[in-house]
């Protein structure tokens, strides 16, 4: 396999590997109980300026074990939902129900996405193994450091448009480019989930959403490293073999 070629496959299971992470990291965040109970409390609590729950429940209009169902549903909404099925919660009004749907509609094509990257991340590492059996690890290191700037250069952007923008509009921006309706808009006084999750929580679950990529971008990392040295070293021991034999 030529050189280039070599670095540039190199590049791509690094940045693979990382839109695996990212959605697994969205999809850990929006399957987890605790972000729409106790830090959605938490949250709200903060928006308010108190941490008295009678306060945070006269707000949200359920006190935290009402919340805690509620969140179950949820999760399990989000995490088992198939194509039309619709979250039946009484608490929620129509616009509430579809939005959801659209919500869990983006979840699972970050399910779909996760599994192709991770699936071509591994399939890359595997032919990578077998077809460079010669090239020095230079070449390779080369381009996954290719990869790994792109990455950087990725998460420096985000950066740079929370600093100048401010994450209100850059919340605003994904969700006019992800959703083709305005359900997303919410009113407070007729909304429980804008009241359960204000954008403070959105904020918190940003950062969370980070930490848990990185971490999850570290582990494929290592996975997909030790997949490559694995292989390529029973390809270096059976070129050796074969040299040895002549």
């Amino acid at each position: 396999m030529n050189r280039w070629i070599s670095a540039l496959f190199a590049a791509l299971v690094v940045v693979l590997a990382a839109v695996g992470a990212l959605c697994s990291a969205v999809i850990s965040v929006a399957t987890d109980e605790t972000f729409y109970a106790e830090q959605s409390r938490a949250a709200v609590g903060q928006m308010l300026g108190t941490q008295d729950e009678d306060a945070i429940t006269a707000y949200i209009g359920l006190d935290a074990q009402e919340q805690a169902q509620v969140a179950q549903q949820i999760v399990i909404y989000m995490a088992n939902a198939g194509e039309g099925d619709a979250l039946g919660l009484e608490v929620l009004n129509e616009r509430e129900t579809i939005h959801m749907a659209d919500v869990r509609r983006l979840i699972a094509l970050c399910e779909t996405v996760r599994t192709l990257c991770v699936s071509l991340a591994a399939g890359l590492a595997v032919v990578l193994a077998w077809t460079c059996a010669r090239i020095k690890k230079r070449v390779l290191l080369v381009g996954a450091a290719c990869g790994a700037g792109l990455v950087l250069l990725a998460a420096l952007a985000v950066e740079i448009g929370l600093n100048t923008a401010g994450f209100e509009r850059l919340f605003v921006g994904m969700h006019e480019r992800l959703f083709t309706n305005d359900l997303w808009l919410m009113d407070p006084k007729t909304d429980i989930l804008i009241r359960m999750m204000p954008g403070t929580l959105f904020e918190q679950g940003l950062l969370q959403v980070i930490r848990l990529a990185v971490g999850a971008f570290g582990a494929m990392i290592v996975l997909l490293a030790a997949v490559y040295g694995v292989i390529s070293g029973m390809i270096r021991r059976h070129l050796m073999a074969g040299e040895n034999g002549q």
